[in-house]
């Protein structure tokens, strides 16, 4: 996942081999093998590389249409692991063994589609789903712990995740944060992955999104209210980012 995304589904990434560095909303977590990663809808993230190394993952995804299948009261226990404060379980020994038997059977499934492969699969998930929740109760997910020229990133990802909806440049943040626009631009894109207007771009549209699905707000009104100076670079903007126009998205979400 080189490009910057969010989704309206949960997510699962396995690092089975290799290194890669995580960001997710605003951290970044230096995955290694063993490594796995709860994605919860609608958050920001990307993979990168670490060194070139060569890595094997394997990734699930579901949506909450496949929650309700399960059952009414299924949410709370399956979706625990999606919200932890931390994103990341670091498995060794029968915990890792666990979730990899249940990982490549789930593969099996998913490749030979024998007799009831659908059903078969929706019970590994969910065993996968418990044994997780299971494991987040006993401990806490450990993450990468920022270094010390990465604590004033974070602090304006935090601001920019909050002042979104206000009119945001390079020379504000500058200014506010005290750090010159090559140093600041340089480690922003160092620790997120991203450049600085790729992730304000990238907040913006998801908030745009949640308003066309939810309000019945005019496109000219959710491109203001989500911190465009103009619909005309709104429209730019989210087609750049989802592929689709604003009005083409609602009527997909209306139809869904």
């Amino acid at each position: 996942m080189p490009v910057n995304h969010f989704h309206d589904h949960y997510e699962i990434y396995y690092l089975l081999s290799g290194k890669r560095y995580y960001f997710i909303q605003d951290r970044s977590y230096l995955i290694q093998e063993g490594g796995l990663v709860f994605i919860d809808k609608n958050e920001l993230h990307k993979t990168r590389g670490y060194d070139d190394h060569h890595h094997e993952r394997i990734l699930l995804s579901f949506d909450d249409k496949w929650i309700h299948s399960i059952g009414e009261d299924a949410a709370e226990c399956l979706l625990s692991p999606f919200r932890q404060k931390h994103h990341l379980f670091s498995l060794a020994g029968i915990h890792r063994t666990t979730v990899e038997n249940l990982l490549f059977s789930l593969l099996r499934e998913q490749q030979q589609m024998l007799s009831g492969w659908q059903l078969n699969s929706k019970a590994l998930l969910t065993q996968l789903l418990v044994f997780c929740s299971r494991l987040s109760e006993k401990s806490a997910a450990e993450a990468e712990q920022p270094q010390a020229q990465n604590l004033k990133i974070y602090e304006i990802v935090t601001y920019i995740n909050a002042q979104y909806r206000n009119r945001l440049t390079l020379a504000s943040i500058s200014e506010n944060f005290y750090i010159s626009p090559s140093y600041f631009c340089r480690s922003f894109r160092e620790t997120t992955g991203f450049s600085f207007i790729e992730y304000l771009n990238n907040v913006r549209i998801r908030e745009a999104q949640r308003l066309l699905r939810e309000t019945k707000n005019k496109v000219i009104d959710i491109a203001e209210q989500s911190g465009f100076d103009s619909v005309a670079h709104f429209g730019r903007v989210f087609k750049q980012v989802t592929g689709q126009t604003p009005l083409e998205c609602r009527k997909l979400m209306r139809q869904s």
